[in-house]
């Protein structure tokens, strides 16, 4: 029978001989790449030469790496790590800004309170559901998140063999607060918030009634609205190529960012309607050249959402519209879409989404009464068509 191979980071019997320099001990050490190398070290004597020895297999057993995690390893250490690999993912792409600060203000705000002071072999699935429970208890959506966050932190415990397996895993499921119906304006709404930005001054200076109307005529979101560059604009065709989105990243500032996964030109072309295309040629005259953005600052770059969001709610509070943000008119368009009858698969396209029903469930709401099937049911009971 085999002999059954030495666990990682053991060694076998150390041996020691006298050569003519001196004394010689060695042993053979399973490395973490479970590949068992032979290990020598020197000495004056043969004692020194163990000691020696026994030294280099204790630098060679300890973690060379900061980040190594162990079961002692405390629960923020590893969350750091975690944010790192969250970081670097948003540095290649492949995660949003957005998503990493959302990450790190819940783990700030919940988690690192209720957890980061913890070994990692202390968090069990019975304290992440009670650290969950005191968070829901304030709000779902974030319970939700800390959820997603504590999940990867010990995820990554898990890839460096601290713990068997994620305790998350086993975590009661948090149900989601009823949803409020897609919200989107009247006629009279539209007009009434039209109103109210061609009348404030403060308004027209952060290009409001400008924006609102572009953000009517394309139903893209206030970023993708402000990432706008003449270059994306094709006034002859009356189309918008949308690829950018502004994101404010904290510690690093406002980003451009692709707004498609590729960020391919011409990978999301929007046609503009001529009351759209009118505002965006006044524009193009009176901006001149030398500015990219349509929306320019009062240096002639890119707008800050945030601050542009914050004017928003300025204005729409003097004018008395309750529950109007920027999203309210990408879901006024999807809506007046729809009930021109505009199929579902259009108005997904022109929302930018990837999948039809994020448009059906979160943008258009079910119509409550809808005659036709009533109309159908009508004929339930005919008899003439019994056998």
């Amino acid at each position: 029978m085999a002999r059954p191979p030495m666990p990682l980071g053991s060694y076998g019997a150390i041996t020691a001989w006298e050569d003519g320099s001196g004394w010689v001990a060695k042993t053979r050490f399973r490395d973490f790449d479970g590949v068992s190398r032979q290990v020598k070290r020197r000495g004056r004597s043969k004692a020194a030469a163990i000691r020696a020895l026994r030294a280099a297999l204790v630098d060679r057993q300890t973690p060379v790496k900061e980040s190594e995690v162990v079961p002692d390893t405390r629960f923020g250490k590893v969350a750091d790590l975690w944010l790192a690999e969250v970081e670097e993912a948003v540095e290649s792409g492949r995660r949003s800004p957005g998503t990493l600060d959302i990450y790190r203000s819940i783990y700030r705000r919940h988690v690192r309170p209720a957890l980061a002071d913890l070994r990692v072999r202390e968090i069990t699935t019975p304290v992440v559901d009670r650290a969950l429970g005191v968070i829901k208890q304030r709000s779902s959506s974030r319970a939700r998140t800390a959820k997603i966050v504590i999940s990867g932190v010990m995820k990554l415990a898990a890839r460096h063999g601290a713990i068997a397996y994620n305790p998350v895993r086993e975590v009661a499921r948090i149900d989601s607060e009823p949803r409020r119906p897609p919200r989107s304006l009247t006629a009279a709404e539209r007009t009434a918030w039209l109103d109210a930005v061609e009348q404030s001054t403060k308004a027209r200076d952060w290009d409001l009634p400008d924006l609102t109307r572009m953000m009517l005529a394309t139903g893209v979101r206030i970023g993708e609205a402000l990432a706008v560059g003449w270059s994306e604009v094709d006034l002859d065709e009356g189309v918008v190529d949308v690829r950018w989105r502004l994101v404010r990243r904290t510690g690093v500032g406002l980003l451009r960012l692709p707004s498609t996964k590729s960020g391919r030109k011409g990978e999301r072309l929007v046609p503009i309607p001529s009351w759209g295309l009118t505002m965006l040629k006044r524009r193009r005259l009176a901006i001149g050249p030398g500015v990219e953005a349509v929306f320019p600052d009062s240096l002639g770059g890119w707008r800050d959402p945030a601050n542009v969001r914050r004017v928003w709610r300025q204005v729409r509070d003097n004018a008395e519209l309750d529950g109007l943000v920027s999203h309210t008119l990408r879901k006024t368009v999807a809506s007046f879409l729809d009930d021109a009858n505009v199929t579902v698969r259009k108005i997904s396209d022109q929302l930018g989404h990837s999948k039809i029903s994020m448009t059906q469930d979160r943008y258009l709401g079910r119509r409550l009464t809808d005659r036709e099937t009533a109309e159908v049911l009508e004929g339930m009971f005919d008899r003439d068509g019994d056998g």
